[in-house]
């Protein structure tokens, strides 16, 4: 008899659960349809709506949309009382007034679909969930009474967002009663939803509202957003191509938006970033070529240098986005970038060539001494430990998946172009692993926009081994962020064998066993992995997609699980194939390649916490 009344308690529980959810919905509903919220009015409705789709996730994973529904949490009287608190909190006028001092007025109209076109976030989260959809008509559609539509009649924005926080604070609640896997599941899930947001988004409000100091999203999913404001501030990034058929679904989703450039000029920071040539001393760029990147002193402080050459004939085009990229640059001012912070630009004045500058990771004034990865994969003598090896490749990942949700690609990812700094001119023999690894190498960034101008990346012949083959010739198509995480790979391998990709692949390409064995170990000598004539290298330029497909005894990837683990040359093998195994954009435009990024990331950060 006892388990006879503990299981109906059970299904009484259940029952009432679902029974607060569905208020909660209709609460989250009528709210966000509410009229007259005021200037900031879609800001806060994508911030509820997106509280909404939280508690929509959560209802799902513990089974509320099971038939019969199910509560699999371990405390069901601690989820009803919590539910029961959400409900009242939405749909309570009284509570709203008192509390929020928040006026809502019934009107005689009903609500007569949910499917009615919602404001913006409502409809981009449809658009990439459809269930998010689905599961909130089957809400509505066992309502026991018609939903009145409401009116604002008083209504205050921060008081509004105090409402907002109260909600937020009731569905973390909620959150925490899940497994602990249900919680990491939803919570990547989460953030690979709201990057493609962000990554595929044009729209100043939206973005404003995932840069709300309230907002429950990850901080820096959070960064990406605020530089992607910037970028199209700076009209560097545009509004998405709107299709309205099904079949060009795969171009873009984004809805349709309001930006004008006269609305958002770019002449107020970038023109101000621009410094005075004749303050640059102790350099060689200016009259050299060949120096791509120095330290240097401006107006008597240290500076990192990174020179760009133009075309004369394509200069009184790129001068302004050369502008314009210091101004994005110098916005990338979050951890999670692993970027250095852009002071501004100048033109030489001897030779005409550009220069971005950068203000190095210490004290101003101090002395720095700079190596970049390529210094040390070909120095013998240094032997990091896999612990630095991988958060290298940490900073890396995340650094390449922050530039693409602001909707940036890189273009340039290689060994040259990963930084490390010491305080002072010494002390890099004094340790065995290594400072914090920054990406440089901006030159050629550019929006992620097929219509966006694009430049050839350095010509440098060796640079040739980190491009997809697509992005190289005469018949190579519009670079993307798959081309990035190709190139991302390729340096992801030299960490792994700790030796330059040209000596990984020459090592494969003459069967010397010995040699790959030994690769990354210190005992074969760099000479052995030099080309010993134009013939072998463009062999060994025409040999690498094999060398980088091929699995299995023998391999390039056999000898890297032996040295790095299976899980480490998985997150190489996605990258080096993001093209194939990511399609970009998918039928319902959800970007998978952020979600590729997002596994990869995760995986190298399990990796750390584990050694």
């Amino acid at each position: 008899m006892a388990g006879i009344g503990e299981a109906a308690s059970i299904i009484s529980i259940v029952s009432l659960s679902v029974q607060l959810f569905d208020g909660c919905i209709k609460g989250f509903v009528l709210l966000s349809a509410a009229h007259e919220l005021g200037s900031r009015g879609d800001t806060l409705r994508c911030q509820l709506e997106w509280e909404q789709y939280h508690l929509n996730d959560w209802a799902t994973t513990v089974g509320l949309f099971r038939d019969p529904p199910e509560l699999n949490v371990p405390y069901p009287p601690l989820v009803q009382r919590t539910l029961s608190n959400l409900e009242q909190l939405l749909t309570n006028a009284t509570k709203l007034n008192q509390d929020y001092g928040l006026d809502v007025l019934v009107t005689d109209e009903d609500i007569r679909d949910v499917q009615t076109p919602k404001h913006l976030f409502g409809r981009i989260l449809d658009k990439n969930k459809p269930r998010f959809l689905s599961d909130t008509a089957k809400v509505y559609s066992r309502r026991n009474s018609a939903w009145k539509k409401l009116r604002w009649a008083s209504v205050d924005a921060e008081k509004f967002r105090l409402l907002l926080k109260d909600i937020r604070y009731f569905n973390k609640q909620l959150q925490g009663f899940l497994h602990d896997t249900d919680q990491k599941k939803i919570c990547r899930e989460d953030n690979v939803l709201m990057r493609s947001i962000v990554s595929q988004t044009s729209d100043k409000t939206l973005l404003n509202s995932i840069t709300e100091p309230l907002s429950t999203v990850d901080a820096a999913i959070a960064a990406s957003a605020r530089l992607k404001q910037q970028g199209i501030l700076l009209e560097l990034v545009g509004p998405v191509p709107y299709h309205s058929s099904a079949s060009s679904s795969k171009t873009a989703f984004a809805l349709p938006v309001t930006y004008s450039s006269r609305k958002y000029p770019s002449a107020g920071s970038s023109s101000q970033l621009r410094c005075n040539p004749d303050l640059l001393s102790g350099c060689e760029g200016h009259k050299s070529l060949v120096v791509s990147r120095e330290i240097a002193l401006y107006d008597r402080k240290h500076i990192i240098l990174e020179w760009k050459d133009v075309d004369r004939a394509l200069e009184s085009k790129l001068k302004h986005r050369i502008a314009n990229v210091a101004a994005l640059l110098a916005e990338m001012k979050d951890p999670a970038f692993h970027s250095l912070s852009c002071l501004g630009y100048l033109k030489a004045n001897r030779s005409g060539r550009y220069a971005y500058l950068f203000e190095p990771p210490f004290a101003v004034g101090s002395k720095v001494s700079m190596r970049s990865l390529q210094d040390f994969l070909t120095c013998p003598t240094r032997r990091p430990s896999l612990n630095s090896r991988i958060a290298i490749a940490i900073n890396l990942a995340e650094t390449v998946l922050q530039l693409h949700t602001s909707g940036w690609l890189h273009k340039c990812i290689r060994p040259e172009n990963v930084l490390f700094f010491e305080n002072g001119m010494g002390g890099w023999e004094n340790s065995a692993d290594l400072p914090q690894a920054y990406l440089g190498g901006y030159e050629y960034a550019r929006a992620d926009n097929p219509l966006e101008a694009t430049e050839a990346p350095s010509a440098q012949r060796h640079s040739q081994l980190y491009r997809h083959p697509l992005s190289i010739g005469q018949g190579r198509i519009s670079f993307s962020k798959s081309f990035d995480l190709y190139s991302l790979g390729c340096v992801l391998l030299e960490l792994g064998f700790w030796t330059p990709l040209q000596g990984i692949f020459l090592s494969y390409l003459r069967q010397k066993s010995d040699a790959a064995a030994n690769l990354g170990d210190g005992a074969a000598p760099i000479s052995l992995f030099t080309p010993k004539s134009d013939t072998e290298y463009y062999s060994m330029l025409g040999e690498k997609q094999r060398l980088l497909r091929e699995t299995g005894p023998g391999t390039i990837y056999a000898d890297l699980e032996f040295k790095m683990g299976v899980r480490y040359s998985q997150v190489v093998l996605k990258c080096i194939n993001a093209t194939a195994v990511s399609g970009g954009e998918d039928e319902e435009g959800f970007d998978d390649t952020l979600e590729v990024q997002e596994e990869c990331l995760e995986t190298l950060k399990a990796l750390a916490a584990a050694i």
